[in-house]
Parts: C-alpha cells; structure tokens; sequence
C-alpha cells in the first residue's frame, strides 16, 4: 500500500525533542476511552502512532489491557521510557511502516490519535485500522479539526502546520464514507468539545500572539456560554469516531 503522507522522520523527531516521560493520570480523551472501553486482562489493544507513549499508558494503567504500538519513527523509544516512569511492564512494540507492516494478530482495541490526518487516502488508511481488529473490536480514532472556523484561525498564525494535515477529510461525512465496506458499525462519530486552539509554533511576531490571545478570549466566551460540551461543526478542535467490528 503506497501511501502519501504528508510528514516524515524529522518532523516528528522534532516534534519529540522535548518530549520528557511522565506519571500519567487523566490524559486528554479520557472520557472517550472511560466511556467506550470495559477493563479486561485478557484484552489487546494496539496504538498506531505510538510515540510518546502516553494514550498506550493510560490504557495498560486504567484498563489492564496487553499493550501493543507501532510507529515508523525512532521517536517509538520513548514509549518504553513512559512505562518505565510509571512502573509498568514494558509494552510490545513495532517500529514499522503501518502500510507495509504484515501480521496475522488481531487486538481487540485499534486505535490511533492524531493519525489519519497526515494521509491523502483516508479509505486505504482506515481499512489499515479495521484490518488489525478482532471480531467485536473496538475501533477508536480521533483527529484534529482544522475545518470551517477552525481553518481561519490556523490560517492566520499557523498556516505551515495546516501543510502536514489533509484538510479535506475533517469532516463526519467523510469518516463515514471511509468506513464503507469495511464490516464495521459506527457507534460514535462527531465533533468534540465546544472549543479548543493550539499551534505547535514556538516563535511568533508580536502581531501573530496577539491574534492567538484573541482566539483564546474568544473560545473562553464561547465556553463559558455553551459549556465545554457542546461539540460543532465550526469551532470544535477534534472529530471523534468510535465503532465495531462485525462478529
């Protein structure tokens, strides 16, 4: 599968570098995983795109789950050091192409954050994702959201990031037509939390912080009216999806 992605090795090692392990407690998405997934020892779950390590920790923490991750990085090394941190055995991992990654293992949990994103073929990349389930499985993936009124925002002050994203899949219709064919029921699929803003950028003009203070004030507003739970399609900063696969 010749897969065209819009990053590469030193981007993410670059975006690893100062990367230090840490005790992991509540992570981000946490309540997606408390909600969707049931502790059991007997269960695997796999993260593709694992580097880091701090998803995959909290689910052998929290969950018991045998924990499994694949990344094509050298970044994959500090995974184990997150294990380590947190006194946890190590986990089995793979660094390896997920594209040209061959095993006959299925997990019961496939999972990847921040993933599919960086990818033209959505379809191929899903089915990369479905392929690795078991029977009954659950399928988690979640990406950022840098459509509608989320683009203006990146556009003015994070325009270089927006580069290594596929836009034009950051939307629910086209997860949805990604999973077509594929033997697997979505139970979940939407935006995520009323409203959020990051950029990786570390060095910006005056005129640039300013423009990020005003996008911050203007979500502090909007949750404060709304709640932090009020997911849309404009300011939302994640798109979440949660399914099965057919017994």
């Amino acid at each position: 599968m010749n897969e065209v992605n819009l990053t590469d090795k030193k981007f993410w090692s670059e975006y690893y570098k100062d990367f230090r392990p840490q005790i992991i407690g509540k992570i981000y998405f946490h309540d997606i995983f408390d909600e969707y997934l049931t502790p059991d020892s007997s269960k695997t779950v796999i993260e593709i795109g694992c580097a880091g390590g701090n998803y995959l920790c909290y689910l052998a923490k929290n969950f018991d789950f045998l924990p499994y991750g694949i990344d094509y990085s050298d970044e994959i090394a500090k995974t184990y050091a997150t294990f380590e941190a947190n006194d946890l055995l190590p986990p089995t991992l793979f660094r390896e192409d997920i594209f040209t990654w061959e095993t006959s293992k299925k997990f019961d949990v496939v999972y990847s954050i921040g993933f599919i994103e960086h990818f033209e073929n959505l379809h191929s990349v899903m089915k990369k994702h479905v392929d690795l389930l078991a029977p009954g499985g659950t399928l988690i993936v979640t990406m950022p959201h840098f459509s509608h009124a989320q683009y203006i925002f990146h556009w003015l002050i994070d325009r270089e990031n927006l580069k290594k994203h596929n836009i034009k899949i950051m939307n629910l219709s086209s997860l949805k037509k990604s999973l077509s064919g594929l033997q697997i029921n979505i139970v979940r699929l939407s935006y995520y939390r009323t409203f959020g803003f990051w950029t990786e950028r570390k060095n910006m003009q005056r005129w640039e912080k300013i423009i990020q203070y005003g996008i911050h004030f203007f979500g502090r507003i909007l949750v404060k009216i709304f709640g932090w739970d009020k997911p849309n399609f404009l300011f939302s900063p994640h798109i979440i999806c949660i399914a099965k696969k057919n017994i």
